[in-house]
């Protein structure tokens, strides 16, 4: 007698869990992509405002997010012009998710001399009649905090003499956050109160 010999037939069944984790690994990895490759600002600002100080002039412009898809973000330019020069000098750009009105109220002069801006978690400060301008950045400069809290900075007072207070807008659940920040250099360190 002779024996046939068949082939067997291997049926695969997707388990729940693996396409689950498949498909998590990929939404997880196009959301790093899509960070990393995020688009930038058209070149033309969709609004634009000037708050006009004694001696120069501060310019907050916003641009669109260039093919930001479905939800697409804007960028915020700060600049400022002294009265007696023609060029904008670029203070800082801050990306925010969504489009908002230009924060008119975050640009203060506080003489003819000293104004500071600031627009989510930047801050932006000048000494000189906005010919130079530093730059704090809680990314960088505020240990700790991890990104993103588009209200962070929530108000700020600054005196004549450089000292100020910046009232933060803690996220609840985030332990390493602080909720006020001290200053007596106009804002170019900014530490916690003692």
């Amino acid at each position: 007698m002779e024996s046939v010999k068949g082939t067997a037939t291997t049926v695969f069944k997707p388990r729940p869990w693996l396409l689950l984790a498949i498909c998590l690994l990929l939404l997880v990895t196009m959301a790093s992509l899509t960070r990393c490759t995020r688009p930038g600002p058209t070149e033309r600002p969709s609004e634009v405002a000037d708050i006009p100080g004694p001696n120069f002039t501060v310019r907050i412009s916003a641009y669109p997010e260039k093919n930001g898809g479905l939800v697409a973000g804007a960028y915020y330019r700060f600049e400022s012009r002294s009265s007696d020069r023609k060029d904008w000098v670029t203070v800082m750009q801050f990306r925010h998710d969504d489009p908002v009105p230009i924060p008119r109220e975050n640009a203060k002069f506080l003489n003819s001399d000293t104004a500071f801006v600031f627009m989510g978690w930047k801050y932006a400060v000048t000494t000189d009649g906005g010919k130079h301008w530093h730059v704090w950045n809680a990314e960088k400069d505020l240990a700790g905090w991890s990104c993103c809290n588009y209200g962070l900075i929530q108000q700020l007072e600054l005196s004549q003499d450089g000292n100020g207070k910046m009232i933060l807008n803690t996220i609840p659940g985030r332990h390493d956050e602080v909720a006020e920040l001290v200053t007596s250099d106009f804002g170019r360190h900014w530490n916690m109160p003692r």
